[in-house]
Parts: C-alpha cells; structure tokens; sequence
C-alpha cells in the first residue's frame, strides 16, 4: 500500500530563502497532493522537525505549526524528528509497517536535506520510494539539481502528474 508522507512543511521552514520553488508553493502542491490522496483512499503521513532547544522545541509554537492550507486531520500522523531523517530515531517505519504500507511517496523540505535524507533511509529500510520533485525545493537550485542527480540512482523520482493517486497500490477489502 502506498503511503504519502508530506515532510517539513511547518511555518518557519517554509519562509526560508529556498530555490528552484519557494516554500509558499511547495505548500500549495503539497496541499493539492494530500487532497487527492485522501479522496484516493491513501493515507497521509505528516514528518515535522524540531530542534530541541528554546522556542524550537515546542510543537506547539507557531513557527512549528504546519502551515495554513495544510491541515493535518484527527487520523493523520505526525512524526516529530529531530535529524535530517524522519526513521533515525522515530517509530516511523514501524509504524507505516503496521499500517501495511510498503511504498512511501515523499514530497515537502528540503531535497537536498531532510526529504533526500528520508528517501534514502527508506529505501535502505526496504520500502519502494517515489520521490515528487515537482513538490519538493531546497536551500539552493544547485544543492537541489545534485540531490536530484543522487536521488536517482537509488529510488524513483517522477513528477506529481506522473505519480497520480490512480496508480496507488491500496488494501484489498475482504
């Protein structure tokens, strides 16, 4: 089963200096992407980071809030990370295990950090990883042209139009 995990799209990262997109823009094709995926029947999974000291510890800080037109909903998880990965010392993959995904679609901040990082670890895990450039950005064009590049060569990156919710792998019902 197919899982989207939407990754770093609270407030103060998404007002960051970012590029080839900016974070208003990632959040909006990540809003129409959850959208989709809940009217698909596929289940949404939120990662957020925290830094762990002063103000960037409190999740409930509204530079830590995700943003505005994203909301998660009461049966969506949110993972907290404190790392560039969301599996490094999370309960993520076991939990998107129990859930029966096998195959994580990432989108969200940054490719070339914490969303690249995520595809790796996936795959080293043993998931099936898409990842949807078109929905992703990063502190530079450039950083974000390499992670593309190394990305590649170690899982699927597509677009959100080539990924489509119609080609989700779902539960069969009894």
């Amino acid at each position: 089963m197919d899982a989207l995990v939407l990754i770093d799209l609270q407030n103060w990262i998404t007002r960051m200096p970012l590029s080839p997109r900016h974070g208003a823009e990632i959040a909006a094709r990540c809003a129409t992407l959850a959208a989709d995926s809940r009217a698909a029947g596929v289940p949404v999974w939120f990662v957020r980071y925290l830094d762990g000291l002063g103000p960037g510890a409190d999740p409930a800080a509204p530079r830590n809030r995700i943003v505005s037109g994203l909301e998660v909903r009461p049966d969506e998880p949110v993972v907290t990370k404190y790392g560039l990965g969301a599996f490094d010392g999370t309960p993520l993959a076991g939990r998107l295990r129990t859930a029966g995904v096998t195959h994580v679609v990432l989108a969200g901040i940054a490719l070339s950090h914490g969303v690249g990082v995520t595809a790796r670890e996936a795959a080293a895990l043993g998931f099936r990883v898409t990842v949807l450039e078109d929905a992703t950005t990063s502190l530079s064009a450039e950083g974000h042209r390499q992670a593309v590049q190394v990305l590649k060569g170690l899982v699927t990156v597509t677009s959100s139009a080539s990924w489509g919710v119609s080609q989700v792998e779902h539960i069969s019902e009894p």
